[in-house]
């Protein structure tokens, strides 16, 4: 039973946590304690599990793996153990008493450029945040945690409403994300068009519903380029790792091999044999040159 566990269809586990909220008045919760071996049915366990993470935070789980198992995983990694043995340092703490502040730098999501030509259609609205399943209720007034995205758009020619430049919904980052997006044909007022000369740049929020508009002229490119930062500890739109070819990556500064994905997010996010990614692309860069806590 116990490998099925982490195989079941994401609509089954959805359908689980939808389960009435689950509160107590106990101010000191027990963790639950369950048996695999006194469920007939799996699903009946996963219920289990989701009340105790609601109401205690834990859950702890008796014969979850066999033994078999169990032989199988040391015997995989025990040469891996006796091949490292002891640290060549040592620290006294991993977590102290002392209260630290950790920040987590923006990262690279993707970057794209956009060659529109005659006669391309008007996009469909949409926010770029949608990747990352936000969700958000309305609020009349920013607040700051809000956002997944910063898109940047750098006009290389003329933006303008007749070769498609971006149709902007203002203020829709702070609609409730249920809301549907309003028609340009029936509500024209509710839009802005991005309109730029080279050189130009537009900064928009990810929770903003946009889209392209149509280009109507008959011999105009519309060309643009557009980059996208996320989260430090969200994961890339594109994937930089593979994307990209690491002698190219090494020539850039460092702060730029940051950005693109190859540092670390503070505190211990994307660590590699416990040093910040930066450091294998580096080696010669001291270790107070590429912390990740």
């Amino acid at each position: 039973m116990a490998p099925g566990l982490l195989q079941n269809s994401a609509s089954d586990l959805c359908e689980h946590s939808r389960a009435k909220s689950i509160t107590s008045q106990n101010p000191h919760p027990k963790v639950g304690d369950l048996k695999v071996s006194t469920f007939a049915k799996e699903e009946d366990l996963i219920i289990e599990i989701i009340r105790s993470l609601k109401l205690a935070g834990g859950c702890l789980v008796r014969g979850m793996y066999d033994q078999a198992t169990l032989d199988t995983m040391e015997q995989d990694i025990r040469p891996h153990i006796k091949s490292t043995q002891k640290a060549d340092s040592t620290r006294e703490e991993f977590h102290g008493n002392e209260a630290r502040t950790s920040v987590s730098a923006p990262q690279l999501s993707t970057t794209v450029t956009f060659s529109v030509g005659p006669g391309t259609p008007a996009q469909g609205l949409h926010r770029d945040d949608d990747i990352y399943h936000t969700q958000h209720p309305y609020t009349s007034k920013h607040h700051l945690g809000r956002d997944t995205m910063l898109c940047l758009f750098v006009a290389g020619k003329p933006c303008t409403k007749q070769n498609g430049a971006t149709r902007i919904v203002p203020g829709s980052h702070l609609w409730d994300y249920t809301s549907p997006p309003p028609s340009y044909a029936s509500s024209p007022a509710q839009f802005q068009h991005a309109e730029m000369q080279p050189g130009d740049a537009f900064f928009m929020l990810g929770g903003v519903y946009h889209g392209a508009g149509e280009n109507t002229t008959v011999d105009e490119e519309r060309l643009v380029y557009a980059a996208f930062a996320t989260r430090g500890y969200l994961r890339q739109e594109e994937n930089q790792y593979l994307a990209n070819d690491l002698d190219k990556i090494r020539e850039l500064p460092l702060e730029i091999q940051r950005f693109a994905g190859f540092g670390a997010s503070k505190p211990y996010m994307g660590w590699v044999d416990m040093e910040e990614p930066i450091k294998k692309l580096n080696p010669e860069l001291e270790d107070t040159e590429a912390e990740f806590w």
